[in-house]
């Protein structure tokens, strides 16, 4: 049986005073998971780093984990946010350019957060239960389709979901394993060169 976690705010913050102590304890949290990890983090940890007295923190979040998903939410925000203000400038690039700079920038924006992605991914028990992160896969897929639509005809094959799926599942997991576990042996070039082959001539239809 999947165990439960409880990801609700005690409270939402309305005013400006609130709200920064809210934010406090969400960066003090997502600092302390890069620093310790997931499973030595406490609440009284990231009070501390918040500067913010335990019981401030009680009054927003029931426990860690409701402040760990918080951490996930403003992680996706970002790296999706990062994406889609490079999406003009990928546009622009030639069409034998575009597909290698783009697998680059999210190469580039995804290791920024090498850290945090890392915890997440092999630390965090219910990171696959996070709302954030089950809406990501639509999500992508949304974003995938606006990019594809901007592109007008440098993109001729006609994608339906299934395919995009394919396409946003290759990508992103293959980035993160680059990321996280990169092979020893195969330099980082020649897999994001595969990676571009193997996508441009899946994206023209070849």
């Amino acid at each position: 049986m999947r165990q439960a976690f409880d990801f609700a705010l005690r409270k939402v913050p309305r005013q400006a005073r609130s709200q920064a102590t809210f934010d406090a304890v969400v960066e003090a949290c997502a600092r302390l998971l890069g620093e310790m990890g997931y499973q030595a983090v406490t609440t009284n940890h990231v009070a501390e780093r918040a500067g913010v007295a335990i019981a401030s923190l009680y009054e927003y979040f029931p426990n860690k984990d409701a402040i760990v998903a918080q951490v996930a939410e403003r992680l996706m925000s970002r790296v999706m946010s990062e994406l889609g203000l490079a999406v003009p400038t990928v546009l622009d690039q030639a069409p034998q350019q575009a597909v290698g700079y783009w697998l680059q920038l999210i190469y580039d924006v995804l290791a920024q957060e090498q850290a945090l992605l890392r915890v997440f991914y092999y630390e965090v028990p219910f990171t696959n239960q996070l709302p954030v992160v089950r809406e990501l896969g639509p999500k992508l897929l949304q974003f995938s389709h606006s990019m594809r639509h901007r592109a007008g005809n440098t993109v001729e094959i006609k994608y339906h979901d299934a395919s995009l799926y394919l396409i946003v599942n290759l990508v992103s997991n293959t980035l993160i394993q680059m990321i996280l576990d990169p092979p020893e042996h195969i330099a980082r070039e020649e897999i994001l060169l595969a990676l571009t082959v193997r996508l441009e001539s899946w994206i023209s239809g070849h």
